[in-house]
């Protein structure tokens, strides 16, 4: 278990096999931000493929922001939770800007999403 805080704009945290960032709603997430968030999940995976919940709510991305994802392998599936209409249109842009390196899902219930999380978890470990 560990956790890192991404500038003051967020954590990441590793616990129970999940990674979970949490941005604070109303943040305005930069690149440097984005590159922070990524080197957080290398160093907290060491090298592994782990699934990733990613707080959403009432933030945005810069364009270049947008365009920085974690390393390839390093993330085996990422789900986006958020609660409004705004932060789906948020996840639906960020899915479509490049080809992402995972399953990536978007939710409004936290129990959802960690249970889509899990199912990777499951096929992993041969359930």
């Amino acid at each position: 278990m560990g956790s890192i805080e991404i500038t003051d704009k967020g954590t990441l945290e590793l616990a129970h096999g999940f990674l979970r960032l949490r941005w604070s709603a109303g943040q305005t997430i930069g690149v440097d931000e984005a590159h922070c968030a990524a080197a957080a999940v290398d160093a907290l995976g060491q090298g592994g493929s782990l699934p990733m919940l990613i707080h959403v709510e009432k933030v945005s991305f810069t364009r270049e922001a947008r365009k920085v994802f974690p390393t390839p392998g390093s993330v085996s599936r990422i789900a986006l939770l958020g609660s409004s209409p705004v932060d789906y249109a948020i996840a639906l842009f960020l899915l479509r800007v490049s080809p992402l390196p995972c399953p990536v899902a978007y939710f409004t219930s936290s129990r959802k999403a960690m249970t889509w999380l899990r199912r990777d978890m499951d096929l992993t470990a041969g359930g």
